[in-house]
């Protein structure tokens, strides 16, 4: 079976199933094929069937059958790569959509190990440990966590939790996460002699909507809203 890093959740499926759309690659491996990684992508979804196009990888083409078990992983930049196991549950004489997948009961995720995040400057309050801290800036921002400048001095591993404004298309949105320093490093001297630290932290609680709200605030404030970077 698939290791993920997160517990499945039917809470969380059902969020992650409307990724699977139209024009989602994906990469497809036969349960007990020891290469596996076919290339392939979705060309209609209805909830129900996942129809996709050949897979392919160098050495040839994937023919499947109905009822054959495969496992597949899709990826979202910035957040996580997303896996599943299901089955063949129908085959039909359609060059441009030939295969169609069981929609699955569960979809796991897996962070990314080195999460690309983008520079964003927000105001920001921070709890330590549960007691109120502090001030500081997010100077970036991710699906995954976010970088934290304060006058605070944090240990890695300390618990921390971040409240900022996302500016949006209809204002801006409050949010609060749960996270855990995993980086520490001097950031600099103010005019007046005040140290600042900087701080990479990973969010620990964030479910799928929240990670879902932070990327769209990424992209929408990187098309729209350049004065935030």
């Amino acid at each position: 079976m698939l290791e993920v890093d997160d517990v499945i959740d039917h809470n969380a499926t059902a969020v992650r199933l409307r990724y699977l759309e139209a024009g989602l690659e994906l990469r497809l491996s036969p349960l007990g094929d020891p290469i596996g990684g076919y290339a392939t992508s979705i060309v209609e979804a209805d909830g129900r069937t996942i129809w996709i196009d050949l897979p392919i990888r160098r050495d040839g083409m994937l023919h499947l059958r109905v009822g054959q078990l495969v496992s597949v992983r899709f990826d979202r930049p910035g957040d996580a790569a997303y896996l599943f196991d299901t089955a063949v549950s129908e085959v039909r004489d359609d060059d441009r959509a030939p295969f169609g997948l069981a929609a699955p009961l569960t979809i796991g995720r897996r962070a990314h190990r080195s999460a690309a995040r983008l520079p964003m400057v927000l105001d920001a309050q921070f709890d330590v440990d549960g007691d109120s801290a502090g001030i500081g800036k997010v100077v970036d921002l991710s699906a995954g966590g976010l970088g934290l400048v304060c006058e605070r001095e944090l240990a890695v591993g300390t618990t921390v939790t971040v409240r900022c404004a996302l500016p949006g298309p209809d204002g801006d949105v409050p949010i609060e996460q749960t996270s855990v320093v995993r980086a520490a490093s001097l950031y600099g001297r103010t005019p007046g002699g005040t140290t600042l630290y900087h701080y990479g932290l990973a969010f620990t609680d964030a479910d799928d909507e929240v990670r879902e709200l932070v990327l769209s605030s990424v992209i929408w404030n990187l098309t729209h809203n350049p004065s935030v970077l």
